[in-house]
């Protein structure tokens, strides 16, 4: 008896957890790149999941796309980005139709808003960077909010389960089909910032 009522106990703690999940249940964030190209602006191509996500890049005068996907709905998003500390700042361009803060040093961080409810990928801006030396680009935490996060339509915040980094100038990115990986376990994101400081 005892051996049932645990584990009735142990099915309603879970239904509950999933019951009060947010709308987006196991987003991720990864950066995909293009070789730098102006003419094209916010136009990254057609991402519909994660094998259409492009992480590595030999080159050094690159594009570089936050995107949230794995996502049910979404009507916001905020986040940081991090990268060595090259030569020159990013140019950041905003691909919502709301944001707050500017993404132009290591670190600094945007919080975007659409005016209406919206599916698929989120792919909220994009910088300019001018790698001078091989390095990865990451998604960090806003620090403003200390926050990665995506607003659901409900206006509910869902954390990313996985975060997937971008490759430059001879560096191999993450793969952000790899189920098993995530940079927001403490030890991981530990050593990811400490490549930045």
């Amino acid at each position: 008896m005892k051996k049932v009522l645990v584990a009735a106990v142990a099915l309603t703690l879970i239904l509950s957890a999933v019951a009060f999940a947010g709308n987006n249940p196991a987003p991720k964030v990864a950066i995909h790149t293009r070789v730098h190209n102006a003419k094209l602006g916010c136009d990254y191509g057609t991402i519909t999941d994660c094998t259409e996500i492009v992480t590595t890049q030999a080159g050094y005068d690159v594009d570089a796309f936050p995107v949230f996907y794995d996502l049910v709905e979404f009507l916001g998003c905020e986040y940081g980005l991090c990268w060595p500390a090259w030569a020159y700042s990013a140019a950041f361009t905003s691909c919502s139709d709301l944001v707050i803060g500017v993404v132009d040093w290591p670190g600094s961080g945007a919080s975007h808003t659409w005016t209406s409810c919206q599916a698929g990928v989120a792919v909220p801006s994009f910088i300019w960077l001018y790698a001078d030396a091989p390095g990865m680009v990451c998604p960090c935490p806003n620090p403003d909010t200390g926050l990665i996060s995506v607003l659901d339509c409900a206006e509910g915040l869902d954390s990313p389960c996985g975060i997937f980094c971008a490759g430059l100038y001879g560096m191999v990115g993450d793969d952000p089909c790899d189920g098993g990986a995530s940079a927001t376990e403490a030890s991981t994101w530990g050593g990811i910032k400490g490549m930045f400081e």
